[in-house]
């Protein structure tokens, strides 16, 4: 049966980018998946697929979901389909091998333990300072290159320029011209690692410190509301700090929050996924916060459980667009976490979090400001 949900009231009207929407879109999430797992939201005029199922067949369908909305970050591993995407990825690969993941990893608990302060914003003085110092590691920047990008706008365009303009002054530069890549390839991908190595792990660690917080009675989630933080659940199934499983509690931590909330395809043809004809050249919204809370996949979605059965989840993509620095974010993330339990046993939030200072959008709600204390 072909669902046809031009007719369907929510997805007609909602707006995933208001703020009153965007502040929580979980409940929202649930509330359309309901209605299928595959909708036309009128409003945005493009599709969204919420269904783990459906959201996997996207990824194992690159052929179909072309990667191409991704053009203007970078067209040469991100937004590359096949079979372009493949001699690129091989070459990125090399650089995290097992050797380079181990090195940069004893790096990150070292820098990680450097950064901590009494009194600090998790955000800018631990996530942020510790997830550009390993990018700068991975890039072989030098200190007055790593300056310059820390000293230009965050808007996303314009920081893109600020790379673009220092690229060539990055060790790895030099290294992918010798792989074979030309000079505008070569400052595309490290405009690439840069964010990507940055962005998406401070945006964990963030939500880590704020599921680490408890006033020292104990682990809890964090509260409702929050620059897309789900409502206090009880119970959690979080052990006591000493005998924290790190590993299961950021694996944890990243399948509830996804540094992106959605990823973008386009259709190269006309395909049904998820009983929903979707034609050619269709924006279509992968969903992965809410794949990865799909309940008919996760029992009790919304917790964080450390004794959770194996599943995989999608916080770094699926198939031949999964993260290649993938096993780098989780480790430098779980050295941010152990240090953390090491040095401050009795950390503590130094702000009201219901005042927590952050910005939310259809695609990100990460936090920007965090004040903690108790780090010896």
């Amino acid at each position: 049966m072909i669902f046809r949900f031009f007719q369907r009231p929510l997805a007609k009207k909602i707006d995933l980018a208001a703020p009153a929407v965007a502040r929580d879109p979980f409940p929202h999430y649930e509330e359309l998946r309901r209605r299928g797992p595959v909708q036309y939201l009128a409003r945005h005029g493009a599709w969204i697929v919420l269904g783990y199922d459906e959201v996997q067949s996207a990824f194992a369908q690159p052929q179909v979901f072309s990667n191409r909305p991704y053009a203007e970050v970078d067209d040469v591993l991100l937004a590359a389909d096949p079979p372009g995407h493949t001699p690129v990825r091989r070459i990125v690969m090399r650089y995290f091998a097992q050797d380079a993941v181990q090195r940069l990893s004893a790096f990150a608990e070292e820098k990680a333990e450097s950064l901590l302060q009494p009194r600090m914003d998790a955000v800018a003085d631990y996530a942020v300072a510790l997830s550009e110092a390993v990018a700068a590691q991975l890039l072989g920047l030098s200190d007055d290159a790593l300056a310059a990008i820390r000293s230009a706008p965050r808007e996303v365009s314009l920081l893109v320029r600020a790379l673009d303009q220092i690229a060539d002054r990055a060790a790895i530069h030099e290294s992918l011209l010798a792989d074979g890549l030309d000079d505008t390839r070569a400052r595309s991908l490290v405009r690439l690692l840069w964010l990507a190595a940055t962005t998406t792990t401070q945006r964990v660690i963030a939500h880590c410190v704020l599921h680490l917080l408890d006033g020292g009675r104990g682990f809890s989630p964090p509260p409702s509301g929050v620059g897309g933080v789900p409502p206090p659940r009880p119970g959690g199934g979080l052990k006591p700090r000493p005998t924290l499983d790190v590993p299961a509690f950021v694996d944890e931590v990243l399948r509830l929050h996804p540094p992106e909330l959605l990823v973008p395809r386009m259709t190269t043809q006309a395909v049904t996924l998820g009983g929903a004809a979707i034609p050619a050249n269709a924006v279509v919204h992968l969903c992965l916060a809410a794949a990865n809370r799909d309940p008919a996949k996760f029992d009790a979605p919304a917790e964080l459980r450390l004794d959770r059965p194996p599943m995989r989840h999608f916080t770094f993509g699926s198939g031949i667009h999964h993260c290649v620095g993938a096993t780098l974010g989780r480790r430098v993330v779980e050295a941010s976490v152990r240090v953390l339990l090491a040095r401050a046993p009795r950390l503590r939030a130094a702000q009201p979090l219901e005042n927590l200072v952050g910005w939310c959008s259809m695609t990100a709600s990460p936090v920007e400001r965090l004040l903690i204390e108790g780090a010896r």
